[in-house]
């Protein structure tokens, strides 16, 4: 292998390509430095104000969101306590880990559920899902739209047509998706969305988001389900949300934080922040095309790569990135783990970032295979 690559790095130079943290903008950075304000205040209360409105921009709803002081999954434990009760009966499509991760709160938390199998990155059967949901039993469908396990992103518009049709109240998880693909809340009929902070909106860990539709809110107010939790009761965020206050003390840092991402979403559209991340993850498919990987999933995330390596074991080659090359990518778990790796096109990296992993990538492909031209 030639070592040409690792020669120019040291040990401060790292670059990572991971679905999560991704790497953060400087500026952002910054304001993690700062001492904190007190947030029982109006000039606080302003700031949750314009916060909130930033976050409907992005999903596309003119409806509410609230904000919760936690990861996704604390998002998607709190959607699942304040939606879903003992009369209903839920479907999971599960494709992967978050799949299965509805699939463990359903159960953890006592929640009626079937599952849809849908494989490792595969498209979930349309036709499969509108006969299960047209028999009638169940009132609730559970998704990624974006499986980051697989990098399969699904057709949330055509799935939200299939729940509309047979009035299944529609509860997503968009928390690797907002922001890298297109996500239309309202027009693509979902009730329940969910985004946390440290995809591709590219801050730390800490901060998760609840977007509700219309008929959200409404079955949150009919008191037709009462959460059995203090903290993840979503009818109190709304409330105190309205003086411009969350009920209990937030990551005032990462809420400063988030004002500045969302003024330069803004100030620079939403559309082009997409757009950015299609054209990084199509560079990156395009230039590792002939090299000894596949493209595992039918339809891509522009958020993620996932490469199937075809005769390289996964974890050697994310091993040989970090160590020799100092690239940081994902590997997988579970029957995936010594055939997948995951690359991120998420949070602040530029093509030089890029083609320097293409670099190392082609240099480990043509080490196994040395009779073969890697571009």
């Amino acid at each position: 292998m030639s070592p040409a690559l690792s020669r120019t790095t040291t040990s401060t130079d790292w670059r990572q390509f991971v679905p999560g943290p991704v790497p953060i903008s400087p500026h952002l950075l910054a304001i993690g430095t700062q001492q904190l304000p007190y947030n029982r205040t109006e000039a606080f209360s302003t700031t949750t104000q314009e916060i909130l409105g930033g976050l409907r921009k992005l999903f596309k709803t003119e409806s509410e969101v609230v904000v919760l002081t936690g990861s996704g999954t604390a998002a998607m434990e709190a959607s699942v306590l304040n939606f879903i009760g003992p009369d209903d009966r839920a479907l999971i499509a599960n494709g992967g880990t978050f799949g299965q991760r509805w699939a463990d709160l359903c159960g953890a938390l006592a929640i009626n559920h079937d599952e849809l199998q849908v494989d490792l990155g595969a498209e979930l059967d349309l036709e499969s899902l509108e006969e299960t949901l047209a028999g009638g039993q169940h009132s609730v469908l559970l998704i990624n739209a974006h499986e980051t396990s697989t990098g399969l992103l699904y057709d949330i518009e055509a799935i939200g047509r299939i729940a509309r049709r047979h009035d299944v109240f529609f509860i997503v998880d968009a928390i690797s998706s907002v922001c890298a693909d297109t996500f239309e809340m309202d027009d693509w009929g979902v009730d329940v969305a969910i985004l946390s902070s440290h995809k591709a909106l590219a801050l730390p860990p800490g901060l998760s988001f609840i977007a509700m539709g219309k008929q959200a809110i409404t079955r949150l107010e009919s008191g037709r389900v009462r959460p059995k939790s203090l903290y993840f009761d979503l009818e109190d965020y709304l409330k105190n949300q309205q003086r411009g206050q969350l009920p209990y003390t937030p990551a005032i840092g990462l809420m400063l934080q988030l004002q500045a991402r969302l003024r330069d979403i803004h100030e620079h559209p939403l559309t082009m922040l997409i757009s950015q991340h299609r054209e990084r993850a199509q560079y990156f498919r395009n230039a590792i095309q002939d090299m000894a990987f596949d493209i595992l999933p039918a339809r891509s995330s522009n958020a993620i790569t996932a490469l199937s390596c075809r005769d390289l074991d996964a974890s050697e080659v994310a091993a040989e990135l970090r160590d020799r090359y100092h690239l940081i990518v994902a590997p997988s778990g579970g029957a995936l783990k010594s055939k997948l790796i995951r690359v991120s096109h998420m949070g602040a990296q530029d093509q030089a970032d890029v083609r320097r992993l293409v670099t190392a990538l082609g240099e480990i492909s043509a080490s196994f295979q040395p009779t073969k031209t890697y571009k």
